[in-house]
């Protein structure tokens, strides 16, 4: 049986990152730490959100899926956004681009929400990612503010895809190994095209990352809109988070 209220996120070990963005929450978990997937799916997922999980084949894909989700629902629940996870899902517009529902009326701590579902604590975006064992989520509080987050392994592998997202603008500040420098600029460049909302219409080469302090950026295309931004490493993955002003968003067209 589901274990109800905030009970259902006790036993998910979240590490909560520190990258020192007032309002912006990024974390972890560690796939294997999620328990039974079909466990954490009872439990976690919507009735909507079970369809589109049961709809994933792959097994590594549906585990990466479901705790990504787990791992948003669970920061979710500790904000005070929600007293179960079901109280609230997490969709997608025509690009991916995920999007958080609240149910119509539920309980944060003694007070009600209001009518129109919307919690008061207030998520205004959320961005997801994974990669290998670790799942990752970014919750914003920000107003008019989207966010896009990414995790990306520092491995040999990024050494043979360098030619397809490098640029020779990229910029970033002293000396690292050649594989965590890739790494790097590969989480950052991904966290802008989810900021951003544009997908796969952006090429990574075009993304241009600027390091103005150690660990944070400006990452933009040209002529594009410009997102401050953050990464950290942890335990051989970078991640990133890029932040990006809506009016900026507006203020520009894709050509």
């Amino acid at each position: 049986m589901r274990q109800a209220g905030p009970m259902a996120a006790q036993d998910i070990d979240l590490l909560r990152l520190p990258l020192d963005e007032q309002d912006v929450e990024v974390s972890l978990v560690d796939l294997a730490r999620l328990g039974d997937p079909e466990s954490a799916a009872a439990r976690f997922l919507t009735p909507k959100e079970r369809e589109e999980y049961r709809g994933l084949r792959h097994p590594g894909r549906r585990r990466e899926w479901l705790a990504a989700r787990v791992c948003l629902k669970t920061m979710l629940v500790r904000r005070g956004c929600i007293s179960d996870p079901i109280q609230c899902e997490i969709g997608k517009d025509a690009r991916g681009r995920p999007w958080l529902s609240f149910a119509p009326a539920h309980s944060v701590g003694h007070e009600a929400c209001p009518t129109d579902g919307r919690p008061r604590t207030a998520v205004h975006d959320c961005s997801l990612s994974h990669k290998a064992d670790l799942a990752c989520a970014c919750a914003s509080s920000l107003p008019k503010t989207r966010v896009g987050v990414d995790i990306e392994r520092a491995s040999p592998r990024l050494l043979r895809l360098a030619g397809a997202f490098v640029s020779d603008h990229d910029r970033l500040i002293g000396t690292r190994p050649p594989v965590v420098r890739l790494a790097v600029l590969w989480s950052l460049k991904e966290a802008y095209t989810k900021a951003v909302g544009e997908g796969l219409r952006i090429a990574l080469a075009d993304v241009i990352c600027e390091e103005t302090a150690e660990g944070r950026h400006q990452v933009r295309v040209h002529d594009g809109p410009v997102c401050r931004a953050r990464h950290l490493m942890h335990a051989g993955y970078a991640i990133a988070v890029c932040l990006l002003s809506e009016d900026d968003k507006e203020r520009y067209r894709w050509q």
